[in-house]
């Protein structure tokens, strides 16, 4: 590999032309790589292809650059939306605990009613108890003042 074209161009030597020589000449506007050595230069296959990779290249990363730009300004973008709806978000997270607070109160309203709807029951049936109690008795007396009456009656 010592002897290789791209050994000398590590070292900074000019490659060595070959018989496959064509003469080529490329247009910067074409290919965006400038032909350093003018436009009359010949040269070899390998030459002209890295001249052509460092144009793509360069290329490449001109494109990643712009392709990051377009991601910041997405950034941007979306950092100043999400700015202008925190405080929208705030407002509803105010109105649901306030709604929240309402539910727990008619909760607690509607728990207080069912327990004295049970009290209520409790007194009513004790009511009732009471009430069938006082007709027994009442016909209990009844019957004891027919009984009198028939006795005494008689």
């Amino acid at each position: 590999m010592e002897g290789s074209s791209s050994s000398n161009i590590m070292d900074n030597q000019r490659l060595p032309q070959h018989e496959n020589v064509t003469n080529v000449s490329l247009p910067p506007a074409e290919y965006e790589v400038p032909n350093p050595h003018g436009d009359d230069l010949t040269l070899d296959r390998e030459t002209r292809i890295r001249l052509l990779n460092r144009g793509y290249s360069k290329k490449y990363r001109q494109r990643k650059n712009c392709d990051i730009e377009n991601l910041e300004d997405k950034q941007n973008t979306l950092s100043e939306t999400i700015r202008k709806e925190i405080p929208m978000s705030k407002v509803y997270t105010n109105f649901n605990s306030v709604f929240k607070t309402e539910v727990n109160t008619s909760e607690e309203t509607l728990s207080q009613v069912n327990s004295n709807d049970e009290v209520l029951n409790v007194e009513m049936n004790m009511v009732i108890n009471k009430l069938e109690q006082v007709k027994l008795s009442k016909k209990a007396t009844e019957v004891e003042f027919d009984k009198k009456k028939k006795f005494l009656g008689k």
